[in-house]
This record gives C-alpha cells, sequence and structure tokens, in this order.
C-alpha cells in the first residue's frame, strides 16, 4: 500500500535521500532507522506528500502522489515527531472540530469518533482536556486524529520517543490494534525500539538504505560468536577451574550478582556442549549460557560505519 522507488531529494545541493526504495502493505509495520541526519524525517515528508520530491515515485494504494497529490494525500495519516495539539480542547472534542471542518454530518461525525478513541484505547482520555493528559494519551490523541478519516497508509516519526516505559506499552499496544487494517511506516533514531515495533527495519545512513530485515535477523546479527555468559551458583574458584579445563576456553571475567556467580567466557570456536559438560561433572548448578550480544543500538552504529560485514542475509 506504500511503494517508494528510487527517491531522491536534496536541500541547497546537499543530498538528504540518495535513492530510496521501500514497500509496506496492509497488516506490517516498517521502521526507518538511522543516526542523527539519516534522512528518516525527510523520507516520511516526502512519502506524505508534506515535500516534493527531486526524483523517483511514490504511490500511496496506487495512487501516485507526484501525478495525482490530493488523491494521494487523502489515503495518508501523518504524524510529525512534534504534534502541536490545542492543548484547551479534549480529544473527543478536537476530533469534532476535524469532523465538522470536514463536513460530516453530525451522525457520521459521532460514529467515526467513537471508532477512533476505541482503536487508539482513548475511552478514559477523550473527555479531558489535553493539557491535563500524560505524553501516551498526547501521543495516542495525535495518532488518533492521524486515522480519523480511515487513510490507507499511516506515517509516524518518533512514536515512543520520550515516554516511560509504561506509556511506550500503551503506545505499542495500540499501533498493533492500527496496524490491522492499514499499511504503517515508523521513524526513530531507536533501532531497539522499532525491532520492538516493527515487522521489518530498514536502517538508513546519509539518505541510503545500508541494511534491512526482520526483528529476528537484527537480534542474531548482536551476538558476539566467540563469547559466551554462564551463570551459576559456585565459588568463583570452583567455576573457573572447572571452565578454564574446557579446550579452547577462556574465563575472561567473573563476577558475582543477584543471579549469582556471572562469567564471560571466550571461545576458540563454538564450545557451549563441552562448557555445559564441565558444569555438570563439576557439579555447577548451571542457571545460564547464551552468547554474548551487543546491545541494539551499537549495532546501529556498526552498520552506519560499515564495521558489520554481510548484512542480515548471513545472520
Amino acid at each position: 500500500m506504500i511503494r517508494v522507488q528510487n527517491v531522491a531529494k536534496s536541500y541547497e545541493g546537499k543530498p538528504a535521500l540518495r535513492g530510496l526504495s521501500l514497500s509496506v502493505d496492509k497488516g506490517e509495520i516498517v521502521a526507518l532507522t538511522g543516526l542523527k541526519g539519516a534522512g528518516k524525517t525527510t523520507a516520511m515528508d516526502v512519502i506524505a506528500g508534506v515535500r516534493e520530491a527531486d526524483g523517483g515515485t511514490v504511490e500511496i494504494g496506487g495512487v501516485a502522489m507526484d501525478s495525482e497529490i490530493s488523491r494521494a494525500r487523502q489515503l495518508v495519516g501523518y504524524v510529525p515527531a512534534e504534534t502541536p495539539a490545542p492543548r484547551d480542547m479534549s480529544p473527543r472534542a478536537y476530533l469534532k472540530f476535524l469532523a465538522d471542518a470536514r463536513g460530516l454530518s453530525s451522525r457520521d461525525a459521532a460514529g467515526k469518533i467513537d471508532a477512533a478513541i476505541k482503536l487508539l484505547g482513548l475511552q478514559d482520555a477523550a473527555d479531558k482536556s489535553m493539557r491535563r493528559l500524560n505524553r501516551a494519551a498526547l501521543r495516542l490523541a495525535s495518532i488518533a486524529q492521524a486515522v480519523f478519516f480511515e487513510p490507507e497508509a499511516l506515517l509516524i516519526d518518533e512514536p515512543t520517543a520520550g515516554l516511560d516505559p509504561k506509556e511506550i506499552a500503551a503506545v505499542r499496544g495500540a499501533l498493533k490494534e492500527v496496524a490491522r487494517e492499514r499499511a504503517v511506516l515508523l521513524a526513530s533514531e531507536s533501532l531497539t525500539e522499532m525491532c520492538a515495533l516493527a515487522n521489518r527495519v530498514i536502517v538508513l545512513s546519509e539518505g541510503r538504505v545500508v541494511s534491512e530485515g526482520t526483528p529476528d535477523q537484527l537480534h542474531n546479527m548482536t551476538r558476539l560468536s566467540d563469547s559466551v555468559r554462564v551463570v551459576t551458583r559456585a565459588d568463583e574458584a570452583a567455576a573457573r577451574a572447572a571452565f578454564s579445563a574446557v579446550k579452547d576456553a577462556t574465563v575472561k571475567s567473573a563476577k558475582v550478582t543477584g543471579e549469582g556467580l556471572e562469567l564471560t567466557i571466550q571461545m576458540n570456536g563454538d564450545q557451549r556442549e563441552a562448557l555445559f559438560s564441565a558444569a555438570m561433572k563439576a557439579n555447577l548448578p548451571l542457571l545460564e549460557l547464551s552468547p554474548v550480544r551487543k546491545p541494539l543500538d551499537k549495532l546501529l552504529e556498526s552498520l552506519v560505519s560499515e564495521q558489520v560485514e554481510g548484512g542480515v542475509d548471513e545472520a
């Protein structure tokens, strides 16, 4: 439902997008991520019809943005990172204002307002002044106005920026519902958050796609293949003796945590089975044996600087 092909955009001769291509189908959530200045917001503006591309094509529901811009814009709901909201109005009153501006009858408006409020889970906040709402409710109210006229595509820039964990959970749940009937494209600097929300993630750098994959594929790329994390309930000397006896395995660090004794073991090859056998032989209660992983946002830095070889196809 969103089709972008070879889109280019420059500002004062400086390229912001260089041949961007992507697609998002109905029921799918796709995310654009990258460091600051990667071209995410420019991409969202061009796809929404807010800015005109210098080249390439954008289609929403089969309607070309360059030749039928008015019609294409009606098929898009767009929530920028900073969405000014009338703080003296409630979400319901604001949606009523939008309905009146579009010339909807009172009956049609009431049905659409109730549907939007239910879809975004705003029932408890619908009649409160927006100045009294928390950040999550304000963000959901912005999304409600974007989906009010039932667009085929929804674009949201930084959907959870500045929210606490509870507020993020509320927005995530609402977006899953919103995506059932439309194509959703998100943008954020946080690869971690986009992997939690999206079906596919596209990494941009200097206006180009440098990597693309599912959250699982990207998570697999965070694994440091030569190291494992071991947690056991044992004293350090016994644990070091047991694991150091494994060929091609070296205990690099050990520390006591709330879980028990945590060790980082560097391997030459995959020695996990041998480490497990060593723990059993020494009667060490083994609570965890798992790969050491780098944080997802560190992976983003690596992808952008081309320090990760092979891309997601090798994950």
